[in-house]
């Protein structure tokens, strides 16, 4: 098995695990069956059909990188489509559940930096963003402990979650403006890209949504 072949493994398998953890979150917050189903439904469709178009190398070899940039932001739309069944269920969610899956960050992070060490991506970028990730993943499974310990953290939870969207910023800046040319769309990034960011994102944008209607509600 050759590295490239063992990190495209090891990011699908990671977009699996996030799934089944945010299922199991969803699962312990909600009794009612028919969210239990559309949890499944969501996320299992959106994993299997994005691994499935990624291996197929949909996208274009010589796309641009804004074309790419906005590619990659109409996902994030999309994917608040795709999960918009499940909002309710995840605005019901603790704000520890919403933190917890940003532990696979450390994942994703690991990854990017045995991708540098093994020249797959550009060694600066692979370290950046590795240490970004792993930061925001050790920001909010300590804040994910400390609120379920009873303390509120308000302005804590909003700098976390402003950090950790800021990581996905600069990575998908990064991979769009900076390192397009040297990994081309081909990448098994991508599968990160297209699946795993959205969902990070969309955590912490529910999230920082919960603190303003707790805030409202006060």
């Amino acid at each position: 098995m050759t590295i490239v072949t063992f990190t495209t493994l090891y990011i699908v398998m990671m977009n699996l695990f996030l799934a089944m953890t945010l299922m199991k979150l969803l699962f312990f917050v909600s009794h009612d069956q028919s969210n239990q189903i559309k949890a499944i439904a969501v996320l299992l469709t959106w994993f299997v059909l994005e691994s499935l178009l990624i291996y197929m190398q949909v996208l274009p070899v010589d796309m641009s990188s804004m074309i790419l940039f906005s590619i990659i932001l109409i996902a994030v739309i999309l994917a608040g489509v795709i999960l918009s069944p499940l909002f309710q269920a995840l605005l019901n969610m603790p704000q520890e559940f919403l933190l917890l899956p940003q532990a696979f960050r450390m994942f994703f992070g690991a990854g990017f930096i045995i991708e540098a060490a093994f020249g797959i991506i550009p060694l600066e970028y692979g370290v950046l963003d590795g240490v970004l990730h792993i930061t925001t993943a050790f920001l909010a499974t300590t804040l994910a402990i400390i609120i379920a310990h009873g303390v509120r953290a308000k302005r804590t939870l909003i700098a976390v979650n402003f950090f950790g969207l800021l990581d996905i910023v600069v990575v998908a800046y990064g991979i769009a403006f900076f390192i397009l040319d040297d990994i081309g769309t081909e990448h098994n990034v991508f599968y990160a890209v297209f699946f795993a960011a959205p969902i990070f994102i969309w955590l912490h944008l529910i999230s920082l949504f919960k603190v303003y209607k707790e805030g409202k509600v006060s």
